[in-house]
This record gives C-alpha cells, structure tokens and sequence, in this order.
C-alpha cells in the first residue's frame, strides 16, 4: 500500500512538472510564430539547480539585439513562473556588445511592472519586451 501510495505521489509531481514546463514551451513557441522581432529562444541550466530561459528579440531598423532572461528553476518544482520577471538583459549592435540603454532598461522594467501575475505570464513577456525593443527605433 506504501509502495502505490509514493508512486501516485511521484506520478502527481512529475505530471505536474511536465504540464507546466509544456506550457510555457508552448506559450514561447506561439510568441515566436507572432512576435516578428523574437528571433531566438533556449533553455539553459547554469547549474543542476537553475534552469533560465533566454529570449532574444532584434530591433531590424536600427541593428539592436536584446537578450533577456528569465529565471524559470520554478519549473524544477512543477511551479508555474507566474511572476517571471527578467534578471538579466544584455544588447549589442552590429555585433558589438553594449551597454544596454539606461532608457531601454527603464522601460523594460516598467513595462513588466505593469503586467499582470498569472497564466500566459510568458506570452505577455514576450509581447511586452517586443514592444519596447521595438520602440528604439521610433
């Protein structure tokens, strides 16, 4: 009885973990088909515990790429990164590595302040961050 009992248990965790990882997976996939400027997405796990989730948008008029990252390790406890919010964001232009506009930082972060905590956290990122890349060279 014991046995059945962690194994529905460890069942339960592990769909869980795979639901909301597959969610995401699927929120960025529909982000690229309609965000233009959302030109690359990866995972990466700089350590066993961590797990981020890169997104790099490009600015076509003016040569800007924009590379923020999330912080997804939530996922690596079935936990849907419903407050997902950019630790970090990197920009070169023309190949060359800048320092990302103070400006731009502003208004990344105020753009994602306003976004609402829940479900399609993620889409609304990316739509958000698209918007502003896209506004530097308006």
């Amino acid at each position: 009885m014991q046995g059945s009992k962690i194994l529905a248990q460890q069942t339960q965790v592990t769909s869980s973990l795979l639901h909301n990882l597959l969610d995401v997976i699927e929120e960025v996939q529909q982000a690229q088909i309609e965000i233009r400027n959302l030109v690359k997405t990866s995972f990466s796990s700089p350590s066993v515990e961590k797990l981020d989730l890169l997104l790099c948008f490009i600015d076509f008029n003016n040569g800007w790429k924009v590379i923020v990252t999330l912080d997804m390790t939530c996922l690596n406890r079935g936990v849907y990164p419903s407050a997902a919010v950019p630790y970090q964001l990197q920009a070169s232009a023309n190949g060359t590595h800048k320092l990302l506009p103070e400006s731009l930082s502003t208004q990344v972060k105020a753009a994602v302040d306003n976004l609402r905590i829940g479900f399609s956290r993620i889409a609304r990122l990316c739509k958000c961050i698209s918007q502003v890349v896209h506004s530097l060279s308006t």
